[in-house]
């Protein structure tokens, strides 16, 4: 930071917690406290805009300030005990330019914290879960219990396997077929030459 101007963690944190109603002063606030990180390599500020907006039970805000956090620190980990969040490391994380120069412009466009534009650029990321081709199946059988519709599906997937993007790793279905049938290694054939 500069040697001229102080951070004060502490009005940084009242001042973002008074802005409730403000989204604006909010992300304000918000890339002040970024910087100070940013310069210092001290989370605390971050962690205490976290902690008192979740005391005001804001979890919107809260969960977007650590996806932002983490987008701008991309590695950062954060450290829970009895499932609050106490402190935030960033020893090993790499700083995004591209994130803090997107905050930054959030910030001189007057974004509001709590708008479209802020939670557009720092959406969390979503886990999409793993396809589970059994549970499918038994959703299926349940509202389609004939052997009817049960047949045409089978038949309406097999017309569309041609525009079905390929599989990024090999899959071993063996067991999904042949569940009740134990998969025994084979062994290698060997090749045996008749004498000439």
């Amino acid at each position: 930071m500069s040697d001229t101007v102080k951070f004060d963690a502490d009005k940084c944190v009242n001042s973002f917690a008074s802005a409730v109603g403000n989204g604006a002063k909010m992300t304000e606030h918000f890339v002040a406290a970024l910087n100070y990180v940013i310069a210092e390599r001290d989370t605390t500020v971050i962690t205490r805009l976290y902690q008192r907006t979740k005391a005001r039970k804001d979890d919107k805000i809260a969960g977007l300030i650590l996806s932002t956090f983490g987008k701008v620190f991309v590695g950062a980990k954060a450290t829970k005990k009895n499932g609050k969040l106490v402190g935030i490391k960033i020893a090993g994380a790499a700083l995004s330019n591209a994130a803090v120069k997107a905050l930054h412009d959030l910030d001189a466009d007057g974004a509001s914290m709590r708008g479209p534009k802020f939670a557009k650029a720092f959406r969390a990321d979503k886990d999409t879960p793993a396809f589970d081709a059994q549970k499918a199946a038994e959703r299926f059988i349940k509202s389609h219990p004939t052997v009817n519709e049960l047949e045409a599906m089978i038949a309406a997937l097999q017309a569309k396997r041609p525009e079905a993007k390929p599989n990024e790793a090999v899959v071993d279905d063996r067991m999904v077929e042949a569940p009740h049938v134990p998969v025994i290694p084979q062994p290698a054939p060997t090749m045996h030459f008749a004498a000439a």
